[in-house]
């Protein structure tokens, strides 16, 4: 289980309300996704699309949004080309999927391409409104599911990760390093690292670069895809009394 976040929402533009896309063909889904929306997002407003067709014209007509929450299965598209129809139009918006499947390889694929996080509709519903505070708190929900299958992991380029016990000083990390694989997993940039560990920008690239290597990753998603698997968890009180990280999984 994932501890309580203390729910963090996307800021306003220009004191106007925040605004996702909803990306789904099945009413029923649409209707309880904007409800629970509008119990996390004050003042939030939604805009739907029935098909990716839809979802591309929504996109490509400007408007800027928060979020935009996917299903994998439209009526025109599925699968990872929803992903990237999305991207293809707004390549920096934070996309989350929500979908049915279960598939491990779907999952990590998702979270390869930097979506972040993936939610089965299958979860319970008190699950999935913890799911998406935790993506809204600023980090990557990632399902059981993704990390629960006791194979090892070698998705694209990615070496295999051995299973290893859930402390870090095992990846031969400095203390450090430690240090900013914790935020890294509280999904912080290097920026909020550096500002956090009171250390340079160029200090800070060499320890993430550092990590990556000793996760055998490429990427920050990765990285807390490979944590999870290795079952890898951090409680750091030297570098700050204000920050606690770690892998969690629902």
């Amino acid at each position: 289980m994932i501890n309580q976040i203390p729910i963090t929402v996307p800021a306003q533009r220009s004191g106007q309300p925040d605004r996702f896309l909803i990306v789904d063909d099945h009413p029923m889904i649409r209707d309880s996704l904007h409800a629970l929306l509008e119990n996390l997002v004050p003042n939030v407003v939604t805009d739907l699309a029935l098909t990716m067709a839809e979802m591309k014209r929504h996109l490509q007509a400007g408007h800027r949004y928060s979020y935009a929450v996917l299903d994998l299965s439209l009526p025109d598209g599925n699968g990872i080309e929803v992903i990237q129809a999305a991207r293809a139009c707004q390549p920096d918006l934070p996309l989350i999927v929500f979908t049915g499947s279960l598939e491990q390889d779907l999952i990590l694929r998702c979270l390869s391409m930097g979506v972040v996080g993936y939610v089965p509709k299958t979860h319970y519903n008190d699950v999935i409104n913890q799911a998406f505070r935790m993506i809204f708190s600023g980090q990557v929900y990632i399902p059981k599911q993704a990390v629960t299958e006791r194979r090892p992991y070698a998705y694209g380029a990615m070496r295999p990760v051995q299973q290893v016990a859930s402390d870090p000083h095992q990846l031969c990390l400095t203390e450090r390093q430690i240090d900013v694989l914790a935020l890294i997993l509280k999904g912080m940039p290097n920026k909020l690292i550096c500002r956090e560990l009171d250390l340079a920008e160029g200090t800070v690239k060499v320890h993430v670069s550092a990590v990556l290597r000793a996760l055998g990753v490429r990427n920050r998603t990765q990285a807390v895809i490979a944590a999870s698997k290795m079952g890898l968890r951090i409680n750091r009180h030297r570098a700050t009394h204000k920050q606690q990280a770690a892998v969690s999984t629902l």
